[in-house]
């Protein structure tokens, strides 16, 4: 079964259990939205599931650890575990420690879309520059596409 189905189900026994109607969400979530989530017609984004999660006073993760547990057929001590040991996979990648370093005053620090040429393609496509090649004859020598050429050489232009 489907996470979002596991969900659905989740969500909808902790409602009933707290003794909430849908219209209890009135305000944070439509109760429309409610009844699709309940039934897995619509998926969730994370803050209408933090939304939710704060009606039925239990924190969203659980909602979701529950559910996969559910899901996946395993107890959710097991599940925990299973996530511990991922997020010592995330430790030793240095997600954790590099975290802080992706927010400046609070906010998320954005990025610029699209892959970043290495340093060293940029040193060589301007050094066939300086050598005298044309676009098309640096992009072939090198293996790299004539725009990303092009981008690079009007950049650095004076």
């Amino acid at each position: 079964m489907p996470l979002r189905e596991s969900l659905a189900a989740v969500l909808r026994l902790v409602r009933i259990s707290r003794g909430l109607s849908k219209d209890d969400f009135q305000g944070l979530v439509d109760p429309k939205h409610v009844y699709n989530l309940e039934t897995a017609k619509s998926g969730v984004t994370l803050d209408t599931l933090e939304a939710i999660a704060s009606v039925l006073q239990v924190d969203a993760l659980t909602l979701l650890t529950v559910a996969a547990s559910l899901e996946r057929g395993q107890s959710h001590s097991d599940l925990l575990l299973y996530l511990k040991n991922d997020g010592q996979q995330l430790a030793e990648l240095g997600v954790l420690t590099k975290w802080y370093g992706e927010f400046e005053d609070g906010s998320l620090v954005t990025t610029k879309p699209g892959r970043r040429t290495p340093p060293e393609t940029v040193e060589a496509i301007l050094a066939c520059r300086d050598y005298g090649l044309s676009r098309k004859e640096t992009a072939d020598k090198l293996g790299v596409h004539l725009s990303t050429v092009g981008r690079i050489w009007r950049r650095t232009q004076a």
